[in-house]
């Protein structure tokens, strides 16, 4: 069975596609012109794993896929909600879109399309659920399908307002063609916690673990694809297997029957909460040599109050403990975090001990949020909002102080041999990539360095920014 594509800008007939009765998308036959499609992600790296999974089933049904700012047919934005300005860039890249190809066919997809009304912007609406018919809703807009208009925006309802009542993961598929030389497999959607300040659980719902053979699968993929390094992530990575009654070391479990898969060399777990890091977690951790010494532990404030406030659920006792356990067992790994400051009612007080604590701990890498209100949030209504010139200056002390702490992190590096995945080329001659630690190198001369390569590098010296090596060779 073939559809035909129409152009929206000719509404002429522009290319064949076979179409796959079993699952209803396209095959690779195509008549020019093809079809362009666009797509842009903001936020975080499960959103970016989406789009390249969406993507790669436009390709495969035909569509050719182009940079952003190059005309298309058709444009595809992942959006994010987490903070204030992620809502105000989601809306300027949809009116962006909207801007340089007016007869263009915009989609709205992700966190901020699920809570704000994206349908000013955009021509279909998808939010974070039904992300795997995106597709299917575009050749529908596009006249290829019988379905009338009426059934179409009843599509696009069910695929916005369902998050509430999801309970099974959505499967993407196979995505062994990623945008990055780490390649990324996402395990969980949705959050359970509640934070008071963050509106993901309403944007994504409740936890829902992925199959483990359709993980493990997408892991032989990537591998024969030859990608080497596997980050796992998710909306909570640490909850995976939580939803079927798992524990919360499941996660370095499964990372453990990754680590048996031929071709991949390095394993990296995305953010994780303190509290899930258990005796069995460090355990399970430290018998996998493939496993990155890396650990992201959100933090988000260094006060008790703050964080009771925020219903963080653990004390900065208790991230200490975490912290040292960690460091004993893996001396030379990395923790890196995130801050919020200026959360309502934070006094000068709080932010001192925010401020001692993460000088304490000594982060290799610390990300500085300034809060913004997230509507449907507790934090929203609270009282004490803290004026943007208090906060502002607040973010630029904490930056300050993760600028010193990873210039102090990235110099204890240097002397000691790094593993280092290859990721660009620059064109001065300059190979940049990461550490297995997760500490930005660049490696001068490049000379027969590939992006995708792991190398041992030397460093010979560090700041801030980078770790500078010399004599790469293959790992």
């Amino acid at each position: 069975m073939y559809a035909c594509l129409y152009c929206p800008s000719t509404r002429l007939p522009c290319q064949l596609i076979p179409v796959n009765m079993r699952t209803g998308l396209g095959g690779s036959i195509q008549r020019r012109p093809k079809m362009r499609a666009a797509f842009h992600t903001l936020g975080c790296k499960t959103n970016h794993y989406e789009t390249d999974a969406i993507a790669l089933r436009f390709v495969e049904a035909g569509f050719e896929r182009v940079e952003f700012d190059d005309p298309a047919d058709v444009y595809v934005i992942n959006t994010c909600t987490v903070t204030g300005e992620a809502d105000r860039k989601s809306r300027q890249m949809l009116r962006r879109a909207k801007r340089q190809a007016p007869d263009a066919v915009v989609v709205a997809m992700g966190c901020h399309a699920e809570l704000s009304d994206a349908r000013n912007y955009a021509d279909i609406v998808i939010g974070t659920h039904g992300k795997a018919r995106a597709l299917e809703l575009v050749l529908d807009y596009l006249g290829l399908s019988c379905a009338s208009q009426v059934e179409q925006a009843e599509d696009q309802a069910d695929a916005l307002n369902a998050i509430a009542q999801e309970d099974i993961f959505e499967e993407l598929g196979i995505v062994d063609q990623q945008s990055e030389c780490r390649a990324h497999i996402k395990i969980e959607d949705g959050c359970n916690s509640f934070c008071s300040y963050c509106a993901i659980p309403l944007a994504r719902g409740r936890i829902r673990s992925r199959e483990e053979r359709a993980i493990l699968a997408e892991a032989q993929a990537l591998a024969a694809a030859g990608y080497r390094e596997i980050v796992l992530t998710g909306i909570h990575v640490c909850s995976y297997g939580l939803d079927r009654g798992e524990g919360s070391h499941a996660v370095v479990a499964l990372a453990a029957k990754l680590a048996q898969i031929s071709g991949i060399e390095r394993i990296r777990l995305g953010s994780l909460e303190p509290l899930s890091i258990t005796p069995s977690f460090i355990e399970l951790a430290w018998d996998n040599p493939k496993l990155c010494p890396h650990f992201h532990l959100s933090l988000q404030s260094g006060s008790d109050t703050v964080l009771k406030r925020m219903n963080r659920r653990y004390t900065t006792s208790q991230f200490r403990s975490v912290a040292q356990a960690l460091r004993k067992a893996f001396p030379d790994a990395s923790l890196t975090t995130d801050v919020i400051v200026g959360f309502p009612g934070e006094t000068d007080e709080e932010f001192a001990e925010t401020l001692q604590f993460c000088r304490e701990i000594g982060f290799a890498r610390m990300h500085v949020f300034r809060y913004s209100p997230r509507q449907g949030t507790r934090a929203a209504s609270m009282s004490g909002q803290v004026p943007a010139p208090v906060s502002a200056g607040r973010s630029h002390a904490l930056q300050d102080l993760a600028e010193q702490m990873a210039a102090a992190f990235h110099l204890s590096q240097v002397g000691q041999p790094q593993s280092v995945l290859v990721e660009t080329l620059t064109a001065h001659g300059i190979a940049e990539g990461y550490t297995a630690a997760y500490v930005p190198v660049r490696i001068e001369p490049a000379t027969g360095l590939n992006p995708g390569q792991i190398v041992t590098a030397q460093p010979v010296r560090a700041d801030g920014q980078f770790l500078y090596c010399t004599d790469a060779n293959p790992a």
